[in-house]
């Protein structure tokens, strides 16, 4: 038990807790060393079967050395990162943030000659271009949701056939001659809590979903739930990041890496379904991290190949979520390093944002981009659009957008209208930039989204600009805004910054503005607002949901508040936890301060004091009620302490596991276990 294999994963799991879990887990029938949670095996024996266990510790076995390489590289990176950070401050106090000369540590390199955060020195020569299954070519707009159940799990398969009412028959007529299918992003990451027994259920799901098997009777309201004949949109699974470890399977009492078990479950069982070896992977930060990913998909398929003669290498494919600021000066050396499994990216804009905070952590002139701003994607996300596409177009790579997730109030026409506004903005900006599509979080927004872009590609092969203008006017039944907003479509993408601007690799990570002309950081109503939804989001993933929309305020366009739903994951929640830590580290917001709003909001949610345009979506009842004051000590912990863990599910991981959910106060069963990490009272 004393010999560690990855020591970053003792950052989420310590000795002690993984000794407390190895002695209640049972050894596997074909390999002892491994050993599983009881619970696991008992329910899932169609996937924790003996030769898929033989299977994943022999592929953990082959690529740990490499692994733990690169987690080590991490590390290491880390503090050189902050060590520079640091020190471009004491340069920069003669300079202003947004002039030439204020000093960052993009472009720097370390001590062996690598530039850790910023392009390579040395353009590539010749890239290979990637290799496109047919079945993944075409428009990519993607659902974007995770396969808990099987009723989800068959509307996102069916969301092509998902016609909100009324729907006008200029949507009907241009998905029709679209002939393309939705993709769903079939989400085993950030709108996921991990826990276990959720992440097998869900690779259950998708198995019926490949082979066509999947229903589901709702005893309710006596229904079926069923695959439709035609038009299934295509799965294509996200994998957890390589940063986190699986306390559920142990081998030689070390955690196995999360990405690797849930790869190697999938693959094994769905080896002979193409179609199904499509996934996207998050938080990728280099060529370095690319080559052991590669490494673990050859290795996986030579141990598939002897263990199943008829296994045909060759179909896995991947999507690159390219949100992380390393990541995205690299993406031709990342795609090159993944040949021929690469096939294309995403960028994650919410994660992208909230890893650059923590990259600019010790800069206190650095901003975030507020929450509150609804033109984030057009205003802040040009350049790294532009970046992605100039890094994918010369190799044929497909390009994909971020996440609109601004959902409306059924029945409230207000809010659909601003809803769709900010959906008709966000997507014709992203195909203007020359992207391929799009991620949406509900699937009323799928038919429209494929309604968009093939209007979009009429006006672009034939120059016919009445079906986006017909579109527009359908959708928004204002005339004076559908005016504006056919302007706004036609009209010249936002101004950016030059490839030869001196801000422009700031620009890309969206750290060239110190102060936003939406809200300040540091503005009470703009903390609370981040406290409100932080709090609701915890709570309901300490419950076991890793997504939900949660209640908020938007503009229309004569500038009055309109109630709608913003989608939040453990994304969009580490977005807020950063912009509270820096603002509170940096001295704009006093501890007090943060103290008392959160109180505030504690008893607004307890108490449920709804109003017009502020309501409480996750109740302080049922199970949500049990995990309240344990959100509020890990919020407290994330944004007070002066060295905050990097990754939030660093403090949420020990509440996945069942011997610390069922104790009467879960954090003091935490704390005995790990009293030098969970430090509040």
């Amino acid at each position: 038990m004393d010999n560690v294999h990855i020591a970053s994963y003792e950052s989420f799991l310590n000795q002690r807790l993984i000794e407390s879990l190895w002695t209640r887990y049972t050894p596997s029938s074909s390999a002892p060393s491994l050993r599983i949670d009881p619970l696991l095996l008992n329910r899932f024996p169609d996937i924790e079967t003996a030769a898929a266990h033989n299977f994943i510790v022999d592929l953990y076995q082959k690529v740990l050395p490499q692994l733990a390489g690169v987690l080590k590289q991490r590390t290491v990176d880390r503090e050189f990162i902050d060590a520079e950070t640091m020190r471009c401050q004491h340069k920069n106090q003669d300079e202003e943030f947004e002039s030439d000369g204020y000093q960052t540590v993009i472009g720097l390199k370390d001590s062996t000659g690598r530039i850790v955060v910023g392009p390579n020195e040395n353009a590539l020569n010749k890239p290979r271009k990637v290799q496109i299954p047919d079945f993944l070519k075409g428009d990519q707009i993607t659902l974007f949701g995770p396969p808990d159940t099987a009723k989800m799990s068959i509307n996102a398969m069916n969301t092509l056939h998902r016609r909100m009412p009324g729907e006008s028959n200029v949507v009907s007529d241009l998905v029709k001659r679209s002939g393309q299918v939705p993709r769903w992003g079939a989400d085993n990451e950030d709108s996921k809590t991990p826990i276990m027994e959720n992440l097998l259920k869900a690779n259950q799901n998708l198995t019926g979903c490949y082979n066509g098997t999947l229903h589901y009777f709702d005893e309710v309201k006596q229904r079926d739930y069923k695959l439709r004949d035609s038009g299934l949109a295509i799965p294509i699974k996200r994998i957890p990041g390589i940063a986190l470890p699986d306390g559920n399977h142990l081998f030689e009492g070390n955690p196995l890496p999360l990405h690797l078990v849930d790869l190697a479950f999938h693959l094994f069982h769905n080896r002979h379904h193409p179609e199904a070896l499509v996934f996207y992977v998050p938080k990728l930060e280099n060529e370095e991290e690319a080559a052991y990913l590669k490494s673990l998909l050859a290795t996986a398929e030579a141990l598939l190949t002897e263990i199943d003669p008829t296994y045909r290498p060759g179909h896995i494919k991947l999507f690159i979520v390219f949100e992380n600021p390393r990541a995205i000066f690299r993406i031709p050396e990342i795609a090159e390093a993944l040949w021929p499994y690469f096939v294309g990216g995403s960028l994650g804009w919410h994660d992208y944002l909230a890893s650059t905070a923590r990259l600019f952590k010790n800069d206190p002139n650095y901003r975030i981009p507020v929450k509150a701003d609804p033109n984030i994607v057009i205003n802040h996300i040009r350049e790294s659009h532009q970046i992605l596409a100039e890094g994918l177009d010369p190799i044929g790579g497909i390009k994909i957008g971020g996440m609109y997730g601004v959902l409306y109030e059924e029945g409230n026409f207000d809010s659909f209208k601003v809803s769709m506004v900010g959906y008709i903005r966000d997507v014709f900006t992203q195909l203007k930039r020359g992207l391929d599509g799009f991620w949406v979080a509900h699937p009323s927004f799928v038919r429209i989204g494929i309604a968009m872009t093939q209007a979009w590609r009429e006006w672009q092969s034939q120059g016919n600009r009445a079906p986006i203008e017909e579109l527009i006017n359908a959708l928004i039944l204002d005339k004076e805004d559908a005016d504006d907003l056919v302007s706004f479509v036609f009209g010249p993408d936002v101004h950016g910054l030059s490839r030869d601007h001196p801000l422009y690799q700031r620009g890309v990570l969206a750290a060239d503005l110190q102060t936003s002309d939406v809200i300040a950081n540091h503005d009470p109503d703009e903390v609370r607002y981040n406290v409100f939804q932080a709090l609701q989001y915890f709570a309901d993933w300490l419950s076991g949901n890793g997504c939900v929309a949660l209640p908020a305020i938007a503009k229309n366009a004569h500038g009055e508040d309109v109630f709608v739903r913003i989608m939040d994951d453990l994304a969009t929640t580490e977005r807020s936890r950063w912009e509270l830590w820096a603002e509170i580290q940096h001295g704009r917001v006093s501890r007090d301060t943060f103290n008392q709003i959160l109180a505030e909001e504690l008893a607004f949610i307890k108490e449920d004091k709804a109003t017009p345009i502020k309501r409480v979506q996750v109740k302080w009842s049922g199970e949500a009620a049990r995990w309240y004051p344990l959100a509020e000590k890990i919020l407290k912990q994330l944004v007070l302490d002066e060295s905050p863990v990097e990754f939030a599910s660093e403090l949420l991981l020990p509440f996945t596991f069942s011997f610390i959910r069922d104790q009467a106060d879960p954090w003091a069963a935490v704390k005995k276990l790990s009293p030098e990490k969970y430090w509040l009272n």
